[in-house]
């Protein structure tokens, strides 16, 4: 089955942003950002970059607040499944991190949805396990 011209361009946006964040560029990243793109994960007091985020600008200071926390020479990254449905998308994986404050690991499992128009990123959630992810950020 052919992919809608909406999906094909859905999916070519989700390419340069996943390229994009496996670099840790947030500048990169926010070339698929539209200006009042809607940023949310579930938030945490350990983590300034969660909660809701509304707008480009706070979505790439969010990102830069997620890479300065971590080793990210360490990332392990794997994309498992992705749906997409014209400009919705949503893509199912595991996330595996060093917290470089506590130099503890960390390995989760997510869920990101996508929405997209005129190519670009105008909806961003992301579903993990925020309290797996917390205790790596808590020192003993």
């Amino acid at each position: 089955m052919e992919q809608s011209k909406e999906s094909q361009e859905t999916q070519q946006v989700l390419s340069g942003f996943f390229q994009s964040t496996a670099q840790n560029d947030p500048e990169a990243i926010a070339q698929y950002l539209a200006e009042d793109v809607a940023f949310y994960i579930a938030e945490s007091p350990f983590m300034p970059w969660t909660g809701k985020k509304a707008g480009k600008q706070e979505v790439i200071t969010a990102l830069r607040q997620l890479t300065d926390a971590h080793n990210t020479a360490e990332d392990d990254f794997e994309m498992e499944h992705t749906f997409i449905d014209g400009t919705e998308a949503a893509v199912f994986g595991k996330a595996g991190r060093t917290v470089k404050a506590t130099g503890k690991k960390f390995k989760e499992f997510f869920v990101m949805r996508f929405t997209i128009s005129d190519g670009l990123i105008t909806r961003f959630l992301m579903l993990e396990d925020s309290h797996e992810i917390e205790k790596a950020f808590k020192a003993d």
